[in-house]
């Protein structure tokens, strides 16, 4: 049985914080593992996160430089909970966010995964003040151009997890677009399954479009393409 770690980062969200964390405690699967890393809250946070600590594998509370390098502080925390010759998976379950119903984990990882896989992607639901979207996952070979799923429905090998704290919004998409182009899309495994229900409201990548793009158009131009270079031409006459 695969190992799968859940990461949850969170700074100053206490109003949010409990309904993320039940939805991964309620998960059926039995080798599931809960870290949460928190960014030195002072706003009650703490109180939840203790109310929960006996279920945790681990927890930390302290500043950080951005999410991602709270993200890359938890995923040093797991591999330390590996063992040699033993897979393991991590997901990051922001606050807010929460697994679509209790059985998601188990029902992705109750199949025989072949080692060449690195990424496992389901669909998720965009979910708004007075409704859901479904949002289902594009083909992988859209990686160059965009990012087609998000990564709260995702699951990343952990020996192949890290972010590059170099940007601020879209290190997860550096990732993907990185592993795409070193492996091909057979790195990557789509389960026809909603994993996730991701809230739009807050969301940074569609709070900051700008910076998005901004930092997007960097990741792609390691690979430019004709779809680049019209984004740039884009980029360059909105300003």
């Amino acid at each position: 049985m695969d190992k799968v770690f859940v990461i949850t980062v969170c700074r100053n969200a206490s109003t949010l914080l409990e309904f993320t964390i039940q939805s991964v405690l309620d998960q059926t699967y039995n080798n599931l593992h809960y870290i949460i890393i928190d960014g030195g809250s002072t706003d009650g946070s703490l109180d939840i996160i203790q109310k929960y600590s006996h279920r945790l594998v681990a927890w930390v509370s302290e500043p950080d430089k951005g999410i991602y390098d709270a993200m890359n502080k938890g995923i040093k925390i797991a591999k330390q909970y590996v063992n040699s010759g033993e897979r393991a998976w991590v997901n990051f379950m922001n606050v807010g966010d929460r697994f679509s119903d209790e059985t998601v984990v188990s029902d992705v990882f109750h199949r025989s995964i072949a080692n060449n896989r690195r990424v496992i992607v389901g669909h998720f639901n965009q979910c708004f003040k007075d409704r859901k979207v479904l949002k289902k996952v594009d083909d992988f070979s859209l990686i160059p151009l965009w990012m087609p799923f998000c990564h709260q429905a995702t699951f990343v090998r952990l020996d192949n997890c890290s972010f590059d704290t170099r940007f601020k919004i879209a290190a997860d998409y550096h990732l993907f677009y990185n592993l795409y182009f070193e492996k091909g899309t057979d790195a990557f495994l789509c389960v026809d399954r909603v994993v996730a229900d991701f809230q739009m409201e807050g969301s940074t990548t569609f709070t900051h479009l700008r910076q998005t793009k901004k930092e997007i158009l960097k990741i792609q131009s390691k690979h430019k393409s004709w779809f680049w270079f019209k984004e740039c031409i884009k980029w360059i006459l909105k300003k």
